[in-house]
């Protein structure tokens, strides 16, 4: 019986040491602005998505992100490196939840949950024409990555 699971066992470990590449997610197009992300997670991928594509970003809009949870999140901390052309990189870091403080709903979701976190944006800015990279993490109290984006955003 053991011997049966050999082969897809064996699949499985091939393809995540060969590195999966997880589609391109374009979640905004307009003539000047483009919103684009992919999952950096090589086990699995993530949803995001808006309700409208926004005017150069001035208006109210409406954001979901969905996945599976691998491991429990009683604590969730932020990370986000920011690319800007050949600019250092600027780094940020947030707690989003605590044991004592639950700032999202999704806080203290265990594993094998789907995470899916929907919340109004107001960003009312002017982007500099450029193109810019973020990649995203979440990382659990045992600092394991919950989840991963690499996220494009091109100004024209």
């Amino acid at each position: 019986m053991a011997l049966s699971f050999l082969p897809l066992a064996m699949f499985l470990l091939r393809t995540v040491a060969e590195g999966v590449q997880w589609p391109e997610h374009v979640v905004c197009t307009l003539p000047h602005v483009r919103l684009s992300y992919v999952s950096c997670d090589p086990l699995q991928d993530i949803g995001f998505t808006l309700d409208h594509c926004p005017d150069l970003f001035r208006q109210k809009v409406h954001s979901k992100v969905s996945f599976l949870l691998r491991h429990s999140i009683e604590e969730v901390y932020l990370s986000v490196d920011l690319f800007v052309g050949n600019a250092e990189p600027v780094h940020y870091d947030e707690t989003l939840c605590l044991p004592t403080i639950q700032r999202f709903t999704f806080c203290g979701q265990k594993r094998g949950e789907l995470l899916n976190q929907d919340w109004p944006l107001d960003v009312k800015l002017a982007p500099p024409k450029g193109h810019f990279i973020a990649q995203i993490r979440l990382i659990n109290q045992d600092a394991d990555q919950i989840a991963c984006a690499n996220v494009t955003l091109i100004f024209d």
